[in-house]
């Protein structure tokens, strides 16, 4: 427990400051540039960057192609590149020849997040280097989680200046440099201190790497022919898992249900409501994988010594489970009474005027699907075998159609809120379909699904703030003014340190960690 806690630590420390900038910044660009661009930028050519991206990374990053030689291994990682190369070429042309504002958008904006994308998988070898070999140590936890962090800031405080050194460039510009200049920044850092490490030996999981040109692919070794089938099959995996994750942004960018306004609202309200999903849970779900991965193929002789046993593996997993599973319930009872407020901070009229509370109330129910789906997830895929990978690339494949075409609909007669219901539904089926593998793979030993629910005392305090805090909404955020807010957010806080107190104190699982944290840091 204590090592996939340390990491976890790591990567939450290493990223939370890039969020809280980066979500600073995003609450002035939603005043100060046009709803129109925002619109285009965040939905539509994000999902340009971001899919190519996806692609890019999750077969390498969960697929099996850990299976002895180590030379072997890092020719694979540098298929990346290849591989987002390939991607972006098919991707572009996809997405001038169906999208509906393809033809607003100048060659240079469109070409910039696709090179961007080629650039970062470049540094991908030194990403997936450091989620697999990361142990107890920490290290190459907090190169990852400081790597990721300042991908996420370097964008965004580059848009940000470029709006006070170059006030009449034209907005789409500015966030085309901000692609490249993020990239190349995040690729220089991995190259740097990958060096450093080396040269200065101060990792011990790199002790197997003797000089920088071993994390440089060696053509004279060629690549492993299972571990080039594990990544093609979870490439196809991965393909419907984007369309299952972002179906969303698919339907917005290829039809005209929602207009560029419209859109910009619901990518705000989901960047408000996905704060705990970009902060919280993405670095756990990041560590929890690759620690998935790395304990159950314990064929590997290369890192062997990173594995736990299987009795860790199962407390691992009840534990992990209930951690999400508290967060996602604690999301849900403050986020209903607290979305109208946080709607109004974050965009103002843009936001408040155009359903904004609504879609991040209805958010708050999807912040606790994903955040146990991520783990359930996680799992599930470690521990298939090749008919297992086969079968429930059938089940993506039924459910990503499905999933668009739920999307469509309620989008039709819900608007955007359509949108989030369908992502709960979709969220919720691969939850059952997870969780029935994982009792496959585990038996009689696979922990009760009830592990995410949270105790009896947690569940009397949630309940407990949620009536404090829908009582403090009807008196205080009704109505209008700046005392009024600060009153509500000031009941809210207070109920949050109170849950979060008895929470560490009195839930066994969570006064384990803090336990085992507080021991490591003294050691």
């Amino acid at each position: 427990m204590t090592s996939l806690f340390s990491s976890l630590a790591h990567n939450l420390r290493g990223q939370l400051i890039a969020r809280i900038v980066s979500f600073a910044i995003n609450m002035y660009l939603l005043r100060r540039i046009d709803n129109d661009v925002l619109g285009l930028v965040n939905v539509r050519l994000t999902l340009l960057y971001s899919s190519i991206l996806f692609l890019t990374r999750e077969p390498l990053r969960k697929a099996e192609i850990i299976r002895g030689s180590l030379p072997k291994f890092i020719n694979l990682l540098w298929l990346s590149p290849i591989i987002s190369s390939m991607l972006s070429v098919i991707c572009v042309y996809l997405w001038c020849t169906f999208s509906s504002t393809s033809e607003d958008v100048s060659w240079n904006v469109l070409l910039s997040f696709p090179i961007s994308a080629i650039i970062e998988s470049i540094a991908e070898p030194f990403s997936v280097i450091s989620l697999r070999l990361e142990s107890t140590s920490g290290s190459l936890g907090q190169h990852f989680a400081i790597g990721q962090g300042m991908l996420i800031c370097v964008k965004r405080i580059f848009v940000l200046a470029g709006l006070f050194i170059f006030p009449e460039m034209y907005h789409l510009d500015i966030f085309a440099y901000s692609q490249y200049f993020g990239a190349i920044a995040y690729l220089l850092f991995n190259f740097i201190a990958f060096y450093f490490y080396i040269r200065n030996k101060s990792i011990p999981e790199l002790e197997k790497f003797t000089s920088f040109s071993d994390f440089l692919p060696k053509a004279s070794e060629g690549i492993d022919r299972d571990s080039m089938k594990a990544v093609f099959t979870m490439f196809s995996h991965s393909i419907l898992k984007q369309l299952l994750t972002d179906g969303s942004a698919y339907v917005m960018t290829f039809t005209e249900l929602l207009s560029l306004k419209h859109q910009a609202v619901y990518d705000a309200v989901e960047r408000v409501g996905s704060i705990i999903v970009r902060t919280i849970l993405s670095p756990i779900d990041e560590n929890c994988n690759a620690y998935f991965s790395n304990t159950i193929r314990k064929e590997s002789s290369v890192f062997s010594k990173n594995t736990d046993n299987h009795d860790d593996l199962v407390e691992n997993l009840s534990t992990i489970l209930h951690v999400v599973g508290v967060i996602g319930f604690v999301a849900c009872v403050f986020g209903v009474p607290y979305s109208s407020t946080a709607i109004s901070l974050y965009g103002g009229k843009l936001l408040s005027d155009n359903g904004g509370a609504l879609l991040l109330s209805l958010y708050s129910g999807y912040i606790l699907v994903t955040a146990i789906n991520g783990i359930t997830e996680g799992f599930a895929m470690a521990s298939m075998d090749n008919y297992q990978i086969y079968s429930h690339g059938k089940f993506l494949f039924v459910t990503s159609a499905l999933h668009l075409f739920i999307n469509y609909v309620l989008c039709v007669y819900m608007n955007s809120a359509g949108f989030i219901v369908a992502n709960i539904i979709n969220m919720t089926v691969r939850i059952i379909y997870n969780w029935k593998t994982i009792r496959q793979y585990l038996g009689d030993r696979a922990p009760s699904f009830t592990t995410v629910l949270p105790t009896f005392s947690t569940a009397m305090f949630l309940g407990a703030s949620l009536f404090a805090t829908s009582f403090s909404y009807l008196i205080f955020a009704t109505t209008p003014g700046l005392s009024h807010n600060l009153s509500h957010i000031a009941i809210g806080a207070v109920c949050l340190v109170i849950l979060a107190q008895h929470t560490i104190q009195h839930d066994p699982v969570f006064a384990a960690i803090i336990d085992s944290l507080a021991k490591k840091h003294r050691e």
